[in-house]
Protein backbone atom coordinates (compact mmCIF):
# COMPACT_ATOMS: atom_id res chain seq x y z
CA UNK A 1 0.00 0.00 0.00
CA UNK A 2 1.32 3.49 -0.76
CA UNK A 3 2.23 6.01 1.84
CA UNK A 4 -0.66 8.27 2.39
CA UNK A 5 -0.60 11.82 3.92
CA UNK A 6 -4.11 12.92 3.07
CA UNK A 7 -6.19 13.84 5.97
CA UNK A 8 -9.02 14.65 4.27
CA UNK A 9 -11.18 14.34 0.37
CA UNK A 10 -13.22 16.71 -0.84
CA UNK A 11 -16.29 15.08 -2.59
CA UNK A 12 -18.35 18.44 -2.59
CA UNK A 13 -17.80 19.91 -6.11
CA UNK A 14 -20.47 22.55 -5.87
CA UNK A 15 -19.52 26.18 -7.12
CA UNK A 16 -21.30 28.89 -5.14
CA UNK A 17 -23.08 31.25 -7.51
CA UNK A 18 -25.08 33.71 -5.72
CA UNK A 19 -28.42 35.29 -7.99
CA UNK A 20 -30.06 37.96 -7.89
CA UNK A 21 -33.70 38.80 -9.47
CA UNK A 22 -36.58 40.38 -9.87
CA UNK A 23 -40.22 39.44 -8.56
CA UNK A 24 -42.59 39.22 -11.60
CA UNK A 25 -39.52 39.49 -14.34
CA UNK A 26 -39.10 36.01 -16.36
CA UNK A 27 -36.13 34.43 -14.41
CA UNK A 28 -33.46 32.94 -17.28
CA UNK A 29 -29.68 31.84 -16.39
CA UNK A 30 -27.48 30.85 -19.21
CA UNK A 31 -24.16 29.46 -17.98
CA UNK A 32 -21.43 27.47 -20.45
CA UNK A 33 -20.58 24.34 -18.62
CA UNK A 34 -16.90 23.68 -19.25
CA UNK A 35 -14.60 20.80 -17.66
CA UNK A 36 -11.28 21.41 -16.12
CA UNK A 37 -9.74 22.19 -19.87
CA UNK A 38 -11.54 24.69 -20.86
CA UNK A 39 -14.18 22.22 -22.89
CA UNK A 40 -17.70 22.15 -23.01
CA UNK A 41 -19.29 19.29 -21.10
CA UNK A 42 -21.96 17.27 -22.96
CA UNK A 43 -25.00 18.26 -21.25
CA UNK A 44 -27.79 15.55 -22.93
CA UNK A 45 -25.33 12.84 -21.89
CA UNK A 46 -27.40 14.02 -18.23
CA UNK A 47 -30.78 12.09 -17.39
CA UNK A 48 -32.24 15.04 -15.11
CA UNK A 49 -31.31 18.48 -14.07
CA UNK A 50 -33.14 19.55 -10.61
CA UNK A 51 -33.74 22.94 -8.92
CA UNK A 52 -35.46 24.22 -6.16
CA UNK A 53 -35.36 27.44 -3.73
CA UNK A 54 -35.84 27.76 -0.16
CA UNK A 55 -36.02 30.20 2.63
CA UNK A 56 -33.57 28.35 4.26
CA UNK A 57 -31.37 24.89 3.92
CA UNK A 58 -33.17 23.58 6.32
CA UNK A 59 -36.60 24.40 5.33
CA UNK A 60 -39.35 21.61 4.56
CA UNK A 61 -41.06 23.64 2.16
CA UNK A 62 -39.95 25.23 -1.20
CA UNK A 63 -40.52 28.62 -2.33
CA UNK A 64 -39.74 27.82 -5.82
CA UNK A 65 -40.39 23.62 -6.18
CA UNK A 66 -38.59 21.98 -8.90
CA UNK A 67 -42.05 21.42 -11.12
CA UNK A 68 -41.91 25.20 -11.17
CA UNK A 69 -38.14 25.09 -12.71
CA UNK A 70 -37.34 24.62 -16.63
CA UNK A 71 -33.33 23.12 -17.24
CA UNK A 72 -32.12 22.54 -20.25
CA UNK A 73 -28.74 21.28 -21.61
CA UNK A 74 -27.27 21.14 -24.55
CA UNK A 75 -24.30 19.03 -26.61
CA UNK A 76 -22.31 22.64 -26.74
CA UNK A 77 -22.46 22.64 -22.62
CA UNK A 78 -25.09 25.65 -22.39
CA UNK A 79 -26.85 24.72 -19.32
CA UNK A 80 -30.56 26.97 -19.02
CA UNK A 81 -32.53 27.41 -16.01
CA UNK A 82 -35.71 29.19 -16.65
CA UNK A 83 -38.77 29.88 -14.52
CA UNK A 84 -41.17 32.02 -16.03
CA UNK A 85 -42.86 35.39 -15.21
CA UNK A 86 -46.07 33.22 -13.51
CA UNK A 87 -44.50 31.94 -10.61
CA UNK A 88 -42.02 34.69 -10.29
CA UNK A 89 -44.87 37.21 -9.02
CA UNK A 90 -45.63 34.55 -6.64
CA UNK A 91 -42.28 35.05 -4.60
CA UNK A 92 -42.15 37.98 -2.44
CA UNK A 93 -39.02 39.92 -1.73
CA UNK A 94 -36.45 38.95 0.52
CA UNK A 95 -33.29 36.25 0.74
CA UNK A 96 -33.66 32.58 -0.16
CA UNK A 97 -31.20 29.85 -0.95
CA UNK A 98 -31.11 27.31 -4.09
CA UNK A 99 -28.95 24.79 -5.09
CA UNK A 100 -29.11 22.55 -8.97
CA UNK A 101 -28.28 19.15 -9.18
CA UNK A 102 -27.04 16.99 -11.75
CA UNK A 103 -27.93 13.38 -12.45
CA UNK A 104 -25.99 10.99 -14.69
CA UNK A 105 -26.03 7.06 -14.83
CA UNK A 106 -27.86 7.57 -11.33
CA UNK A 107 -25.34 10.19 -9.84
CA UNK A 108 -26.65 12.80 -7.82
CA UNK A 109 -23.77 15.53 -7.83
CA UNK A 110 -25.03 19.45 -6.45
CA UNK A 111 -23.18 21.60 -8.92
CA UNK A 112 -24.40 25.36 -7.69
CA UNK A 113 -25.81 26.53 -4.39
CA UNK A 114 -25.94 30.07 -3.04
CA UNK A 115 -28.79 32.78 -2.26
CA UNK A 116 -31.29 33.58 -4.48
CA UNK A 117 -32.16 37.25 -4.03
CA UNK A 118 -35.13 38.22 -5.09
CA UNK A 119 -35.83 42.02 -5.12
CA UNK A 120 -39.64 43.79 -4.85
CA UNK A 121 -40.91 45.09 -8.39
CA UNK A 122 -43.21 48.13 -8.52
CA UNK A 123 -45.07 47.61 -11.60
CA UNK A 124 -47.53 43.94 -10.75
Amino acid sequence: MANCNTSQVQLDVARRLDIICRKGDTFNLVINVTDSAGTAVDLTTYSDFRMEVRETDTSASTVIADSDVTITGTSGGVLTVTITNTVMEGVDGGLYVYDLETIKSGVVQTWLTGVFKVNEDVTV
